[in-house]
This record gives C-alpha cells, sequence and structure tokens, in this order.
C-alpha cells in the first residue's frame, strides 16, 4: 500500500514539473511570414538587399540557437545536483523554427528575384 501512494506521488510531481517546463521553457518563435504584400513590385536591388539582411539574420539566430544549446547542458549539468536550474532551461526550439522561416523567406525572395531576371548588383567604380 505505501508503495503505490509513493509511486503516485512521485508521478504527480514528475506530471507537474512536465506541465511547468512545457509552459514556461523557453521563449515562443516568432517566424517571418514567407511571403509578404508586395514582395513582387519590389526592384532588384530591394530583393537582393532584403536577402542580404536576412543571411545576417541566419546567422545571428544561430548564434542565438548555440549559445542557447550551451547554456542548456549547463542548466542541465546543475538541474543533475539541484533541480532549480531546470527551469532556466529554453526548450521550445524557437530559434529553429525562425531559421527555418528566414530560410524559406529566403527562397521565396530568391525565387521572385530569378523570375524578374534579376542580376547581382556590382559595386559601382568611383
Amino acid at each position: 500500500m505505501r508503495k503505490g501512494r509513493n509511486m503516485k506521488s512521485i508521478l504527480c510531481v514528475l506530471l507537474s514539473m512536465s506541465i511547468f517546463l512545457s509552459g514556461c521553457g523557453g521563449n515562443a518563435p516568432n517566424p517571418v511570414d514567407r511571403y509578404m504584400m508586395g514582395d513582387e513590385d519590389k526592384s532588384c536591388n530591394a530583393l537582393y538587399a532584403e536577402v542580404s539582411q536576412l543571411d545576417d539574420e541566419s546567422i545571428l539566430k544561430n548564434r542565438e540557437k548555440d549559445n542557447r544549446d550551451t547554456w542548456n547542458i549547463v542548466l542541465f549539468v546543475g538541474g543533475l545536483f539541484i533541480i532549480v536550474p531546470f527551469f532556466f532551461m529554453d526548450v521550445k526550439n524557437s530559434q529553429e523554427t525562425e531559421i527555418d522561416a528566414i530560410q524559406a523567406r529566403k527562397k521565396a525572395l530568391m525565387n521572385i528575384f530569378h523570375d524578374k531576371d534579376c542580376k547581382s548588383p556590382v559595386a559601382e567604380s568611383i
């Protein structure tokens, strides 16, 4: 009888922790839309500039993801000794979702860029 009670208590604690961690464990993703109104009307230079900006954003998001992964490992190891660090882990994978959205947007803009037969801008000589 006592063993069954302990198992129920442990199960309740684990269930409560998993619900808490899933609700608070990180940032919600904020992905960019693949298509935006007016994309087809943009000039070749505007398309090229936005693709370059998306490349920069992708690099930044990858750095954020690497930092998050490093901190999650540190917090996991700390959480093995005391439970508190588990509450600060980021487990929502928001960076991956945002990186995928950035890549999809870049691909959509590149399709428009090629459909317009645009050429990469060449730096003007002074």
